[in-house]
Parts: C-alpha cells; structure tokens; sequence
C-alpha cells in the first residue's frame, strides 16, 4: 500500500488508462525521458488574501544550484499512469499525501512578451523549450512541454493540484528551503519568505527558477486556477 493517495478530475480521466511509455511513444517526437511538475496552489484566506503556489529552492550541490521550482521530478518505470509519478514525487518532496489533480497546464501564452524574466537570472535564450500536442484515447489531446539536453528529447506533464490538509516537509538532501508566494511575487521574481518555511530570519529572497519553461507553467497555474475557479 502506498504512502499516499489522490484524486483528479474528469477531464484526466484518459490519462488513467494510458502508460507513461505509451505517452512518450505518442509524442511527435518521441519523449526519450518523461517527468512530472506538480503546481500546488492554495486559495485565499482571512491571514492570506492572495493565492499562492508551492516552490522548492534545489539544494546548492544539485544541478541548477538553489534555483526554485515546483514539486515534481523522472517518471519510474514501475509508475502506472503519469498522475501517480506526479502524486509520488509530490509526497517524496513534500510529504504531502492527498493532492487533487484539477488540469494539466502547458507554458504561459504570453511568455515571450512578459518582462518579468527580465533581471533575475531566466533568458528567452537559455531554454528552447516548446509545447507539443499528445494524442491519447477518445481523441483527447494534451500538452508536454519538451526540450532537448544531451541529445534527447525531455519532456515534462504539468498538473494544477490542491491539497486540503498536510505540512510540508522538504528533504534537506534535494532542497533546502519552501514557501508559498503570490503570482505577483513570481512575477516580479521577489518575495519575502515567511518564518514558517523554516528559514533561519525572515528577509527578501530572489526568485531563480530552473528555467524559463518552469516560470511559465508557474505562471499559467496562476491563470489556469482563476478559470476553472480554484480560487476568485
């Protein structure tokens, strides 16, 4: 039995009955490695008027050194469907166990217009990141958000997800801080990091993210959420 479980909308209802290996094998073109992003956004309250996400700061001895990112990492072998990757590697990052899987989000529409990226470390150049479309059952379509390193094609499933209940607890040998921040500050690239994240002094913090393509399927979580009325 599992450390966790989930649920998930209609709309992901085909990727219950599609492999991860038949997911990449339908992509044009195939997806030599497949990983999962887990944009969890928590609504506004009385002491938090503003809709945050989740971010995890990677640790400084990893690749993309003390960058920020969402929960989420490699699809196993031994993983079912692409929505367990997703709520395994949640609850390996965060020990969050109950996720809710409302969509899959692809990059922002208006990324290559928006001049927040610019001055805090994430270039158009650095990342040729593109959004392909996947065929799966019944016609549906979905979309990966793919680049190339070391010669093969990458490709990553973004999914919008809440959670109602759970503190996170973030492994010290993959990352080394969390928080939770406003569309806004993710924007800006700025933000303020709480006591609560079990950071030593509470002060600003620049937000690096890993790429380019991360800072955008943050951003459309944010945009995703308001539409299919997460939060108002």
């Amino acid at each position: 039995m599992t450390a966790f479980t989930y649920t998930h909308s209609p709309s992901l209802t085909p990727l219950t009955t599609h492999s991860p290996q038949s997911l990449s094998a339908s992509s044009n073109p195939p997806i030599n490695f497949l990983m999962t992003s887990v944009l969890v956004l928590r609504p506004p309250s009385p002491n938090k008027p503003q809709p945050q996400i989740l971010l995890l700061r990677r640790h400084p001895a990893d690749s993309y050194p003390l960058k920020w990112e969402p929960p989420g990492g490699s699809v196993d072998a031994s993983d079912p469907t692409v929505l367990f990757a997703a709520a395994r590697e949640l609850h390996e990052e965060t020990s969050l166990s109950s996720p809710h899987f409302h969509t899959w989000v692809a990059m922002a529409r208006d990324l290559n217009e928006d001049a927040g990226m610019k001055g805090w470390g994430v270039q158009p150049e650095e990342e040729l990141a593109r959004d392909v479309e996947v065929k799966i059952e019944g016609g549906n379509v979905v979309r990966v958000t793919t680049f190339l390193e070391t010669k093969n094609v990458w490709g990553k499933m973004n999914f919008v997800a809440t959670v109602d209940q759970g503190e996170v607890e973030i492994d010290p040998e993959e990352h080394v801080e969390w928080g939770w921040f406003t569309e806004d500050e993710v924007r800006r690239g700025r933000a303020v990091l709480p006591l609560e994240n079990g950071s030593e002094k509470e002060e600003e913090r620049v937000l690096e993210f890993t790429s380019r393509a991360v800072w955008g399927s943050v951003l459309e979580a944010f945009r995703v959420g308001r539409e299919l009325g997460v939060f108002v």
